[in-house]
């Protein structure tokens, strides 16, 4: 029986973690709009169990997410050994958003629903779970910054070797960061996580470095509760190889999370991002006017809230701000004819091309860059 117990636990950070990743795929390709297809190995180590258990796995996963931020996806992971655990998952979620007046603010919920399978060959046992998460936030954009408050619960249960549990905690938090216009976002976050045991509070700080060909990434935190005590750290990049696809990496060190009380673990994970069954919109030009002004117009409905900036070959890729008129951002550049690549970038440093931009093409980084032709 305390193998079982071992092997159930050790099952359930496996699917946790495997939950884990794909939602860190998601989160990180929030631009990703469409159908992509990631593989990826990684291993994950869990330290304070006896024998150390160690799992090398594959990972497959087919997602879909919409120019609203709403996504879904489908992952699997047979074990790289013949004694691993072998685990499915699934889920559906997004960032539910709705900007307020003046669009410097706004409204919204993460919500996320998601459900695993797992079977451990050693003792021939499958179980099943799944998790539910809702956290309400409340945006402001100041210029390149912004600050965010947000409150909510997560939940899970689980079902193994005959035996069923459920959990939840409610979570409360604040981030806020800044960009520049290197492409720099400088992010710090704290969250309190309250559970039956009490209250465990989380702080962390995260710095990237995103450019429309690759980027870079680094993070570390800790948790503050004395029954904890522990730190968190991670890093990664990505980079594109070709149109439509990318390859990234990362390394982490994970703390226990209250909501399983999952153990301290080290991750590693490689892999590679394809972009699937894309057609590319018309590219349509754009009159230059008298004084030579090319007007390029952003509907306030499809920006991220705050203020938004343009950058493209045509300013060496240095974020420019545009200006709120009515329910559109507007950019006036003076442009010669030809053609120039270019793309938006909130007030959070993330870049983007909404679906309604004519010209938008893969950047092969799991996001878009737009074409202009200016006649």
């Amino acid at each position: 029986m305390k193998r079982v117990l071992q092997v159930a636990l050790a099952a359930v950070v496996a699917a946790a973690s495997g939950l884990a990743i794909a939602g860190r795929l998601l989160t990180a390709r929030l631009d990703a709009q469409g159908w992509s297809a990631d593989v990826s190995a990684g291993r994950t180590v869990y330290d304070p169990v006896a024998a150390a258990v160690r799992a090398n796995s594959l990972v497959g996963t087919v997602r879909y997410e919409s120019r609203r931020r709403t996504w879904v996806y489908g992952a699997v992971a047979p074990p790289a050994s013949g004694t691993g655990t072998l685990w499915a998952a699934t889920g559906v979620g997004g960032r539910v958003m709705r900007s307020l007046r003046g669009g410097r603010s706004s409204v919204g919920a993460d919500l996320g629903a998601h459900g695993f399978w797992f079977r451990d060959r050693v003792v021939g046992l499958a179980g099943t779970g799944g998790t539910l998460e809702a956290h309400p936030f409340v945006r402001a954009g100041f210029g390149n910054a912004f600050v965010e408050g947000n409150a909510g619960v997560r939940g899970h249960t689980l079902s193994f070797a005959g035996i069923r549990e459920s959990r939840g905690v409610f979570e409360t938090g604040v981030r806020g960061g800044v960009g520049y216009d290197a492409g720099v976002l400088v992010e710090g976050a704290a969250r309190w996580v309250h559970a039956a045991e009490g209250m465990f509070p989380l702080v962390a700080a995260t710095v990237s470095y995103d450019r429309p060909r690759g980027g870079v990434w680094a993070q570390a935190g800790k948790w503050l509760d004395a029954d904890v005590m522990d730190h968190i750290w991670g890093f990664g990049g990505a980079a594109t190889v070709r149109d439509g696809t990318s390859i990234w990496a990362a390394v982490r060190r994970e703390g226990p999370d209250p909501l399983y009380w999952s153990l301290p673990r080290r991750t590693w994970s490689i892999g590679l991002t394809q972009r699937l069954g894309r057609r590319p919109s018309p590219v349509l030009p754009l009159p230059v006017s008298q004084n030579g002004v090319v007007v390029v117009r952003l509907p306030a409905a499809d920006a991220r809230g705050g203020a938004v900036a343009i950058a493209g070959d045509f300013n060496n890729w240095q974020p420019a701000p545009m200006v709120r008129e009515g329910d559109e951002w507007v950019a006036r550049l003076s442009l010669r004819p030809g053609v120039y690549r270019y793309a938006f970038r909130a007030s959070d440093g993330e870049w983007f091309v909404p679906a309604s931009i004519a010209g938008r093409r893969d950047d092969g980084f799991g996001g878009y860059q737009a074409v202009l032709v200016v006649g």
